[in-house]
């Protein structure tokens, strides 16, 4: 992939969980700087927020990476925030046919976060930024 195709794809992450942001950043980062894709990062306190900011600059990058994690409890607000926020992300790329690769985890709990989220193991800030590429790929030939 030649950097010169894309403006600059938006890496948008929740900030909850950092350790967890924190792996899921250097999965996405790996995998742009490899491929010398230009990036930008915004950062949200929440899962809930990520939405916004699709909305926000949807004219102005190519395509997004959404990278959090919403982890499991004892009370339904687990089911309110998922359910929420992932509906609203795929709703809006859909409706905008905007190239979208997601990495917000849905988790039991914390031990899962790190396993899905770390380089070394699962990764999937990387595959949330191939899925964004391939995306954007497939549009541009």
């Amino acid at each position: 992939m030649e950097q010169k195709k894309f403006k600059k794809i938006l890496i948008i992450f929740s900030d909850f969980y950092s350790e967890v942001s924190k792996n899921l950043i250097d999965g996405a980062e790996s995998y742009l700087n490899q491929n010398n894709i230009s990036f930008e990062k915004k950062k949200v306190d929440g899962s809930l927020e990520i939405p916004f900011l699709l909305h926000k600059f949807k004219n102005k990058f190519d395509g997004f990476i959404v990278l959090g994690c919403v982890i499991k409890g004892e009370t339904d607000h687990y089911e309110i925030v998922k359910n929420i926020c992932l509906n609203a992300v795929y709703a809006f790329a859909y409706k905008e046919c905007i190239p979208l690769g997601c990495g917000i985890l849905t988790v039991n709990n914390l031990e899962q976060a790190i396993v899905r989220s770390d380089v070394k193991k699962k990764n999937l800030g990387e595959a949330a930024a191939k899925a964004c590429c391939n995306l954007l790929k497939i549009i541009k030939d």
